[in-house]
C-alpha cells in the first residue's frame, strides 16, 4: 500500500509542480503595468536627473505607482515610487523613485 502511494506521488508531483510554475511565470510583479516592461538595456539608459517623461519614453509607457509621499512643501519635495515589470528571469522588475519630478533612485532585479 505504501509503495503504491509513493509511486503515485512520484507520478503526480511533477505534474503539480509544473502546473504551479507555469502559473507563476504568467503572474506579473506589478499587475497594473502588465503591458509595460523594462529590459536591462532600457534600464541602463536611465540616468539620475531624468524627468518622468524622459524615463517613460525610454521604457515605452508608465509603470505602476507604488507610493507617493507629499509633505505639502511643494513639488520639489514630492516623492513618487514606481514598480516596473521586467524582461528576464521570473520576477524580474525595477523600482524607480522620483523626487520633484526627477529620477533620483533606481534598482533592478533579474533584468536581461
Amino acid at each position: 500500500m505504501r509503495k503504491g502511494l509513493l509511486v503515485l506521488s512520484l507520478l503526480v508531483l511533477p505534474t503539480v509542480l509544473t502546473g504551479c510554475i507555469k502559473g507563476i511565470t504568467e503572474t506579473k510583479v506589478h499587475p497594473d503595468s502588465k503591458d509595460v516592461t523594462i529590459s536591462l538595456e532600457e534600464y541602463n539608459q536611465l540616468k539620475s536627473g531624468m524627468t518622468e517623461d524622459e524615463v517613460w519614453a525610454i521604457i515605452g509607457g508608465q509603470c505602476t505607482n507604488t507610493g507617493t509621499t507629499d509633505l505639502g512643501l511643494g513639488e520639489a519635495y514630492k516623492t513618487v515610487s514606481y514598480g516596473c515589470n521586467g524582461e528576464g528571469s521570473l520576477g524580474a522588475n525595477a523600482i524607480l523613485m522620483f523626487q520633484g519630478g526627477k529620477l533620483t533612485t533606481m534598482s533592478q532585479a533579474g533584468l536581461k
